[in-house]
């Protein structure tokens, strides 16, 4: 206990301090500045570092290893008067040119300090990268970095999910300060970056350089502040709960926001300023995290029924439970009602803390940087159908997640000129779902004496439950009697890995040249138990558990069908939840990635050649078969005979990249660029365990949705870009990039008929054979601050066709034993119109007069044409009566239209932020109030395919309506669907990846309003 109380706190203290910083160049001339000769020999140096450079015989100088920035950097020449010039932003990876003009001695001035603007166009980017600081998001009407990042062109963010270019959502790469935090099990970002920790997010649509590898479609990089010379604090908070959770403010409600965030940073005491820290840390608590237009409901029990014409949510008639009547269930659902209010989802709350930091010494010529991130969250997991909770609101399925990121990097300084750096880094994610009450005494959530321990009756004398389930049924809509355990499985998922690389970067007159090493390796453990089936066959067999945890390979057999019943997502773990390191498919797995790369960056005032090659070494720690059509199964196991399983080869990917910049002047640049990229496939398409295997082998489920491949190969996409940026004036720019991509390889389901001798039957399985192709334009144009006045719009047009979206977009086809797609059609994520629009107008220190001064305004407007749908109809199949008019089960939806031939609603909305900082002596305080959806507009994001609007769901006009209507009590069953289905919330409305269904919206988020305030010391 006290060995883990120790990690706890040293993670605490150190954790936001441990990562690796990405950096960038500085390069320039320094002359005389009357008669324009080189002066060989000056001294620049980058003010407040140990960092700089001499000046060669053509007065040339060349700053490596800047870390990202803005910084004041001055030229010193003997004879001549010194020049600073403030305000050098220093971008990951790209060059900034700083020109000196110095004066002579016998010029009676004195040091020269100028105060540069931050140029519109990089020269001497080889591809199209979008960048954004603090500076530029802090006064956007929206919370948090990936706010800003849905922002910029080529992204696209559907129902949660960013896209980059038409790639699919597991095809983007996410790096903090060069560290992979990518969960290579889901291919979502894992680490959160506070805004005030942020120093600069880029973007890079694809050609990116041979440095970066594991992202076909883009990858975004994120880097974190770091101390100053000086001490520097911020203290932060904001909320939407100032007229308390629930209730209405300007026809607005509250959702329970509250948002605290505090940095502190500057010299360590006692080191003088070579060593400097920055922290962050920052606390979310949210009581309903997911805000939606919702229409509360308000049915109460009458012998006479009583529904008004035309009032959907009020209404009077007799509740009682449609079976299996149990008098005490029956009379608290007279007592209660059937009554949610409008507004606020119930058991949707979330707490988080995050911490983020770096610590950075400079002993010269060795630099030493440790940085991190931080966060733990925990929060209410919400059903689909939520209402069905709405007497069971104290037991809840609770979601705990916890992430880390440690980084040490070394840097020795060999000259000014050449260096090379070490990075050692580890990262973990740990995610956990488990039962409120019981925790992870998962064998208990279902034992009626452990739960009476608790003080939770759940079993009551004439059981309602149907089907064996913990539902009662009220007019044909389930709801969760009192006190039922969760729905949902005990989960347990850990994901990590150790990391290192190492580089060498040389400038050699014109050319840049980098070589590196990069390796990964993870272990993925995953628990996903049936814990009531388990608990059952414990039950009907006494001496099955004692003999499984004997280690008999029987008992451990038929325990482990039981607790992974049907198809449950195991491995690394034993039947009980216990780590275990053993032989695959059962053990956990260690996947191993390998790169090595070369680059060249050739630099000329007129022509920039960025040049590499990468080699990925790509070992998934996966298993093939001899012979697919003969697994080699094991029925006296219930498992894979091991002995007969082969370990699949290593893939090796070469991938060339090639950029070209053709700067025509300063203000003009053209740029080429032509990129191959592979990536691995996710490891939750690889990998499962033996209880996966006999469900799918023996039949132990007819529709096989949660697949996994053998032998999967990598990803591959080629890319093509071109663009152009013009500053057509002093303070506006443009830029258009077009770009196309071919994407092969993507993985698919396929099935495999198994021969006729086989002990297994056909099975589903994910292979390689999707492919996919994207193109569009992308135009970004930046007004810089005139006339109190900044502005940027961005807009994208794409087109993003494939033979599928998700890798189970053609399960319906395999499980009726039809052709899989392979044409072409727009994906579930094409949108072909996006884009952004935003003004900030503000009043300076000093302007304005005592009421306008530093008072500013922040309006974003975003618009997006629609995503596509596939108009549909089909029979009601298996699905529950309330679902009604949504097809749940693809093998009953029959398309009307070509595969997304329909597009839903054009979207837009608008964003206003408004503040105002007032200065009390040394202390800057920032007031303000920001509006999200300002005009409150319902946007319709999801539409029903059998109606194509989302209002409808097209129930009431299928064959099956009477017969169910009738069945489940005729006029108030109507009443129940309306206010329960129809009435904007779309609890029913549900699609999803295998069979992970996830409710997504019918409707963008309502209108909400935050208030907040930041001081700044």
């Amino acid at each position: 206990m006290k060995q883990k109380l120790f990690i706890v706190v040293v993670a605490v203290l150190v954790l936001p301090a441990l990562l690796y910083a990405q950096t960038g160049k500085i390069r320039g001339k320094v002359t005389d500045r009357e008669t324009g000769d080189a002066l060989p020999g000056a001294n620049v140096v980058v003010v407040g570092t140990s960092l700089g450079a001499a000046t060669d015989v053509s007065g040339e100088y060349v700053i490596l290893n800047v870390p990202v920035g803005t910084y004041a950097v001055k030229a010193a020449y003997i004879g001549y008067r010194d020049v600073t010039i403030e305000n050098i932003r220093v971008n990951s990876d790209l060059t900034t040119e700083v020109e000196f003009g110095l004066p002579s001695e016998a010029i009676e001035v004195s040091e020269i300090s100028i105060v540069a603007e931050r140029p519109l166009v990089n020269k001497n980017a080889t591809n199209a990268v979008r960048i954004q600081g603090y500076e530029e998001i802090k006064n956007l009407p929206v919370r948090g970095v990936n706010a800003a990042i849905a922002l910029q062109p080529g992204v696209v963010v559907q129902d949660g999910i960013t896209y980059i270019r038409g790639g699919r959502r597991d095809e983007v790469g996410y790096f903090l300060e060069g560290a992979n935090v990518r969960d290579a099990d889901t291919g979502n970002p894992s680490i959160t970056v506070i805004p005030e920790a942020l120093e600069e997010f880029q973007i890079q649509a694809g050609g990116y350089t041979a440095e970066f590898g594991g992202a076909n479609a883009g990858i975004i990089r994120t880097n974190l502040k770091s101390g100053g010379p000086d001490y520097h604090f911020v203290l932060q908070g904001e909320t939407d709960d100032f007229a308390g959770h629930g209730d209405k403010f300007l026809d607005t409600f509250s959702y329970g926001y509250r948002d605290f965030t505090a940095t502190v940073s500057g010299p360590v005491p006692g080191f003088g300023k070579n060593l400097r820290f920055f922290l962050a840390g920052q606390r979310v608590l949210e009581t309903d995290r997911i805000a939606r237009f919702f229409n509360g409901f308000n049915f109460q029990h009458s012998e006479t029924v009583n529904i008004p014409e035309g009032q959907v949510g009020v209404g009077s008639f007799p509740l009682i439970l449609e079976q299996n009547r149990d008098p005490d269930l029956e009379a608290l659902i007279q007592e209660r009602g059937l009554v949610m209010s409008d507004g606020n989802v119930p058991d949707s709350d979330r707490e988080q803390w995050i911490a983020n930091g770096t610590l950075v010494y400079d002993a010269k010529p060795f630099i030493f940087r440790l940085g991190g991130s931080y966060s733990w969250r925990k929060q209410t997991e919400v059903p689909v159908n939520f209402v069905g909770k709405i007497f069971n609101t104290v037991r809840n399925e609770q979601e705990e997640l916890k992430t880390g990121l440690l980084n040490l990097k070394v840097t020795h300084l060999l000259t000014s000129r050449s260096f090379y750096e070490v990075n050692l880094n580890v990262f973990q994610r740990k995610e956990d779902s488990y039962d409120s009450i019981l925790k992870d005494d998962f064998l208990a959530y279902w034992d009626s004496t452990a739960n009476a321990a608790h003080g939770i009756q759940f079993f009551s004398r004439n059981s309602p439950w149907r089907g064996g389930t913990n539902f009662m049924e009220i007019y044909g809509f389930d709801f969760e009697a009192p006190g039922s355990p969760i729905n949902s499985d005990f989960t347990k998922a850990r994901r990590s890995y150790i990391g290192g690389s190492f580089a060498f970067t040389t400038q050699t007159r014109q050319h840049e040249l980098k070589l590196g090493v990069s390796y990964e390796r993870w272990t993925a453990r995953n628990y996903d138990v049936s814990e009531r089936a388990m608990l059952v066959g414990i039950q009907a067999n006494p001496d099955l558990e004692a003999r499984a945890r004997a280690g008999d390979p029987e008992a451990l057999g038929q325990l482990r069908v039981l607790a992974g019943a049907p198809m449950r997502l195991t491995y690394g773990y034993d039947v009980f939840g216990n780590e275990i390191d053993g032989p695959k498919p059962d053990g956990p797995r260690h996947p191993k990635y390998f790169s090595a790369y070369v680059q060249d960056k050739f630099e000329l005032s007129d022509l920039v050649i960025n040049a590499g090659v990468r080699i990925d070494v790509i070992d998934n720690d996966d298993i093939t078969f001899p012979d697919p059509t003969n697994p080699p199964w094991d029925q006296s196991i219930f498992g894979l005979d091991a002995s007969q399983l082969q370990e699949k080869d290593a893939d090796v990917e070469i991938s060339p990249r090639l950029g070209f910049a053709f700067p025509v002047t300063d203000r003009t640049v053209f740029h080429l660029q032509y990129g191959r990229f592979v990536q691995a496939p996710r490891l939750t398409d690889l990998y499962n365990g033996n209880a996966w295997y006999d469900a799918i082998f023996t039949g132990g489920t007819s529709f096989q949705t949660n697949v996994v491949g053998i032998g999967l190969k990598p990803e591959v996409t080629t890319q093509y870009e071109v663009g152009f940026s013009q500053q057509f004036t002093d303070n506006a720019a443009f830029d258009v990039t077009a770009f196309y991509k071919n994407i092969r390889d993507q993985i698919q389901v396929s099935r495999v008929i198994t021969q006729p001798t086989s002990a297994a039957r056909p099975y589903n399985v994910l292979v390689n054979g999707d492919f996919a192709t994207t193109s569009g334009v992308e135009l970004s144009l930046t007004l810089r601050r005139t006339a109190r006045t900044a502005a940027q719009i961005n807009y994208t047009f794409s087109r993003s066709l494939g033979t599928g979206s998700i890798p189970n977009s053609a399960i319906a086809n395999i499980e009726l034993s039809q052709n899989t797609p392979t044409v072409i059609s727009p994906l579930d994520f094409h949108r072909p119109h996006r884009g952004s629009f935003n003004i900030d107008y503000r009043f300076g220190r000093g302007d304005g007069g005592p009421i306008l001064e530093n008072l500013g305004a922040n309006l974003l407007l975003t618009f997006s044409s629609g995503h596509p749908y596939t108009r549909a109809s089909g029979s009601f199949g298996q699905q529950d009566e309330s679902f009604g008019g949504v097809i749940t089960d693809p093998r009953s939806r029959f398309p009307q239209e070509n595969i997304n031939a329909s597009l839903t609603p054009w979207n837009w909305q608008i964003n206003l932020r408004v503040d105002k900082t007032i200065n009390f002596g040394r202390f800057n305080t920032n007031f303000y109030i920001y509006i999200q959806n300002l005009t409150n507009r319902r946007n319709v994001i999801n539409v029903y395919n059998r109606t194509g609007n989302a209002y409808d769901d097209g129930f009431f006009v299928i064959d099956e309506a009477p017969s169910i209507i009738a069945a489940h009590g005729g006029d108030p069953f109507v009443a129940l669907y309306r206010a329960i289905n129809l009435n904007g919330n779309g609890l029913n409305f549900n699609r999803g990846e295998g069979n992970e269904f996830v409710g997504f919206q019918l409707f963008g988020d309502p209108r909400q309003i935050r208030v907040g305030a930041r001081v700044e010391l």
